[in-house]
């Protein structure tokens, strides 16, 4: 089959991070492009591609009204005679006029507008609680494909006890906390740090518009020893470093599925999320995480109190050691490019 993954911008997320994924196993057997509209990539991203999978660059400059990087698109896609045109952004479809290729979009979270999925062929969902939330809004069928990844890359935590060593906490996601909630976790660890527990580290690993603001709140919690921003990281720092941390907090206000909580899994670290939509789906199917309630700092603070008593007194050895990871097992890569793949084919026999 010919396939081409088609985003407005290719920049580090979980969407981008899975399409890439999804393209460096699919070009085995199959011819994959990647169409960037607009002119805003990663190029690191970009650099973890496959060879054999084919990159345009539209170069349109975001909010632009010129139509010829349209036009440009559109003949490209013409010229490219794709069966599949895999969208990863709703809006895009408005765009699509070229008469070839069955249309599928990914929705990649919870209470994205329906505006424009009248454009599309088909409807993929990540989660159960993706697609509940989409059929809920809109009267037409919504398939899913869980969202995967390649766990065998990760290095593993293996050790689960302290030997005179501070916790070290990680949370990786965009600055962004009006929905990652990087403020909840502030305010849960102003609050552990004012009951006596002050033995930790908190690596925030990601970038954003939120980052002045975190800095700002992190100095007026008292917290600047504690809280470090160690920026953007590309995948192979999180393959082999991931597993230094003891513990990934996800305190997500809202949030799709959760690649972060997956990775930690994978890397073998206990995960502590906030309890809502895809996290929630996640974690609890297995005993390997942990739920907050959503946006409640002090719930968050007693359930991070909790599991630095663990790891003091050595409680989650057994259970992280004995307990097999649902990545490997539920979430893994192989399985959501066949689910995908099984789509296609799909939508191409019609």
């Amino acid at each position: 089959m010919k396939i081409v993954h088609c985003f407005y911008t290719m920049e580090m997320g979980g969407a981008q991070v899975l399409a890439v994924d999804l393209m460096n196993y699919m070009c085995a057997d199959h011819q994959i492009a990647l169409v960037v509209v607009n002119n805003m990539c990663s190029d690191a991203l970009l650099q973890k591609l496959d060879g054999r999978v084919k990159v345009y660059k539209i170069n349109r400059k975001e909010g632009s009204r010129n139509p010829l990087p349209l036009l440009k698109l559109n003949l490209l896609l013409q010229k490219l005679a794709p069966h599949i045109i895999h969208c990863h952004e709703p809006d895009i479809g408005r765009i699509l006029k070229a008469k070839t290729g069955k249309k599928i979009y990914t929705i990649h979270d919870v209470g994205i507008p329906t505006t424009y999925y009248h454009h599309f062929d088909t409807l993929v969902a990540i989660s159960d609680a993706v697609q509940h939330d989409v059929v809920h809004r809109l009267n037409r069928p919504v398939e899913k494909v869980y969202n995967g990844i390649n766990a065998a890359l990760f290095q593993k935590r293996t050790r689960y006890q302290l030997k005179g060593e501070k916790i070290k906490l990680v949370q990786l996601s965009r600055l962004m906390h009006e929905k990652k909630g990087q403020d909840v976790l502030l305010q849960a660890l102003h609050e552990v740090k004012n009951k006596g527990y002050n033995n930790f580290t908190l690596h925030f690993v990601g970038n954003g518009p939120s980052m002045e603001y975190l800095k700002k709140l992190s100095t007026e919690l008292q917290l600047t020893d504690e809280v470090i921003f160690a920026g953007e990281r590309d995948r192979d720092w999180l393959f082999q470093n991931l597993a230094d941390y003891h513990l990934l907090v996800q305190p997500s206000r809202y949030e799709g599925f959760g690649l972060t909580i997956l990775e930690g899994f994978a890397a073998g670290l206990p995960v502590l999320a906030s309890n809502i939509e895809g996290p929630a789906e996640i974690i609890q199917r297995t005993p390997r995480g942990f739920l907050f309630a959503n946006g409640n700092s002090s719930d968050c603070a007693q359930k991070l109190i909790n599991l630095f008593k663990d790891y003091e007194e050595g409680n989650l050895a057994q259970l992280m050691e004995e307990t097999a990871s649902i990545a490997e097992k539920e979430y893994s890569i192989e399985a959501c490019v066949k689910g995908y793949l099984a789509q296609y084919k799909r939508w191409v026999n019609t």
